[in-house]
């Protein structure tokens, strides 16, 4: 049965699917995959060690993997298991951009090497591999896909709702608006900081160099509440989402491929500067940032909480509260 909230009263209807969505979304997604063990180490990247990067990208793979139709249910009255959640289910084809050479892909697990096609490019170096993948996106843009996704090689998605918001958002906001996820770094263990959202604010006139005019807030219902959205204080997710007829305007644009990188280098510029040079850009505000986010594997940024980065004091001195009151909770009267 469908649930409908009507004038602060619950009402009961027949569940008619065609209301939601019919059919799953088709979405393409090309991911940038560089790995040099003799690189210099800056990045997880450019280290000797593959087994980060291997790990990553399988967490990446698995990830996408179950938003697709191999979900069921148990059906306990014949003990089979039956199709389930078929309206959160997406056909995901996944293409990873490459120079051939450097990269972990015949190094990874067997049960994830049959879930990707390796796609050979030739870039004029490494971190320009992102503007290849903007190339394939949009030479499949008559193959029939409903949202092409680009995304680096250690985001994970976690939401069965992400590719939904995205196109939700759209139709609330208009085809010349896109929403960027936040990335946030998980804690490995209990810490004072469970979920790090590392894409923080900039400086000022770091930002306004790729943002020059920021957009004004906007707003939309969203399950009994409202959901804002705003220019965002670091435009820089590592991915991006769109759907057909945004990639196809962003191509028709003169600074489509123009290989610009003035922004922090390549790899950040493709995955964002042509976004903001095309559309209205927005992320959730921070208020309601987990709306849409995408996890960021490992704990390069979390590592940094209480070393080069400080601690929230309101939260620390929250929790020391609560561990007060519970310690005095648990005391004998006198």
């Amino acid at each position: 049965m469908e649930v409908v909230v009507a004038k602060g009263m619950v009402s009961c209807h027949a569940w008619d699917p065609e209301r939601w969505w019919s059919n799953p979304v088709r979405i393409l997604v090309a991911v940038v995959h560089y790995w040099d063990p003799e690189g210099s180490g800056l990045h997880g990247s450019l280290r000797p060690n593959p087994r980060p990067r291997i790990e990553a990208f399988q967490q990446q793979l698995l990830a996408l993997q179950r938003m697709g139709a191999r979900q069921a249910q148990l059906n306990i009255q014949t003990m089979a298991a039956d199709p389930a959640n078929s309206q959160l289910q997406h056909t995901i084809d996944i293409k990873v951009i490459t120079d051939g050479v450097h990269h972990v892909l015949d190094r990874l697990d067997p049960p994830y090497r049959g879930l990707f096609q390796m796609v050979v490019t030739e870039p004029s170096t490494p971190k320009h591999l992102g503007f290849e993948a903007q190339r394939f996106l949009a030479s499949r843009l008559d193959e029939g896909y409903d949202q092409f996704a680009y995304f680096e090689d250690d985001l994970i998605v976690l939401d069965p709702w992400f590719f939904r918001k995205i196109e939700w958002f759209r139709s609330q906001a208009g085809d010349g608006c896109v929403v960027f996820p936040h990335r946030i770094e998980l804690a490995p263990e209990p810490h004072s900081v469970d979920r790090f959202f590392i894409d923080g604010p900039m400086p000022d006139p770091d930002l306004r160099r790729i943002l020059p005019n920021p957009e004004a807030a906007i707003g939309a219902a969203w399950l009994g509440g409202m959901m804002y959205f705003e220019s965002p204080r670091n435009p820089h997710s590592g991915c991006f989402v769109l759907s057909r007829n945004q990639l196809y305007h962003w191509t028709q644009q003169p600074h489509w491929q123009d290989g610009d990188c003035s922004w922090v280098s390549p790899l950040e510029s493709a995955a964002t500067l042509g976004i903001t040079k095309t559309f209205r850009l927005f992320k959730p505000v921070m208020a309601q940032g987990s709306w849409l986010e995408i996890q960021h594997w490992g704990t390069n940024f979390h590592c940094l909480l209480g070393d080069r980065v400080a601690l929230p004091v309101v939260q620390t001195f929250a929790a020391s509260e609560v561990i007060s009151e519970e310690s005095t909770a648990d005391q004998e009267p006198n």
